[in-house]
């Protein structure tokens, strides 16, 4: 394969990285792969990037137990460096049809918060803002499952010396 172009670097290792952990891949000898295959970029944010999606492996079935009355706990959220517009994020896997007679189709939707919220309240908030949404126009809402959460960390800033 050749070298991506810059900005589809760090897409392309972000969604090669959950194989390579479950694999048990290091953090450098993946980072190796990919400099060599798709090209690699900053060392400092791959790290991050690695612990991100790490936490998410790690915490990825967790939320599901949630009861839905219940606001979940950080140990079953994933600690995540993104860049997100609120602390927390869920994301949502919501089912719809675009007409009556047509199958069911399904597609994460993600909602940010202040605050952690219940699944229950998650879910909610699907259905408030469905109608909202101008892409989903024509399309009916069938049911609302929350997959996971994501709580924003600030990024570890080096040390200098």
């Amino acid at each position: 394969m050749s070298l991506l172009t810059g900005f589809l670097r760090r897409p392309a290792a972000i969604m090669g990285m959950p194989d390579a952990i479950a694999r048990g891949m290091s953090a450098n000898a993946f980072l190796r792969k990919i400099r060599l295959t798709t090209g690699g970029y900053s060392r400092t944010r791959f790290l991050a990037d690695w612990r991100s999606v790490g936490a998410i492996e790690a915490r990825k079935d967790a939320f599901k137990y949630v009861r839905k009355d219940r606001r979940p706990s950080m140990k079953s959220m994933a600690d995540v460096e993104w860049e997100m517009s609120e602390e927390y994020m869920f994301k949502v896997k919501a089912r719809f049809r675009t007409a009556p007679d047509e199958p069911i189709q399904e597609r994460f939707v993600n909602i940010p918060s202040d605050r952690p919220m219940t699944p229950a309240e998650v879910e909610a908030a699907v259905f408030d803002r469905w109608s909202d949404w101008e892409k989903y126009v024509g399309e009916e809402l069938e049911s609302a499952n929350v997959v996971a959460g994501y709580h924003r960390i600030d990024e570890l800033e080096p040390e200098a010396e």
